[in-house]
C-alpha cells in the first residue's frame, strides 16, 4: 500500500494553478507515501499547512497542497481516498 509513483492530468483546471497537478514535482511528492495508518486504510491527504512542505515524513499520509487549486487538491484527496478504497481487498489478497 506504499505508492511507487502517480500521473495526475486533467484538461479543465485553471493554467498555472489546479493545472500544476500535472508537473513532476507535485506527483513526485507522492512516491514512498502510504495509504494505511498502520493496518487501516487513511488515503493521502493533499493538504494546506502541510508540516513537512518536502515531503521528507512518508509515514504522515499527506502530501503539500499547491497554492492557489485548494478545490484541485480536495478532489486529489477525495479521489484517492474514495476511489483507491475500492481495491484494498485486492492488494490485501496479493499478499496472501
Amino acid at each position: 500500500m506504499t505508492i511507487t509513483g502517480v500521473y495526475f492530468d486533467h484538461k479543465g483546471e485553471t493554467p498555472g494553478l489546479g493545472a500544476e497537478i500535472k508537473q513532476r514535482y507535485f506527483m513526485d511528492d507522492f512516491t514512498g507515501e502510504s495509504f494505511l495508518d498502520g493496518d487501516a486504510f487513511k488515503g493521502i491527504d493533499v493538504a494546506k499547512g502541510n508540516n513537512d512542505p518536502n515531503n521528507t515524513d512518508t509515514s504522515d499520509n499527506e502530501v503539500d497542497a499547491l497554492a492557489g487549486a485548494t478545490i484541485t487538491g480536495d478532489g486529489v484527496t477525495a479521489m484517492l481516498r474514495k476511489d483507491i478504497k475500492m481495491y484494498v481487498p485486492y492488494f490485501q489478497s496479493l499478499n496472501q
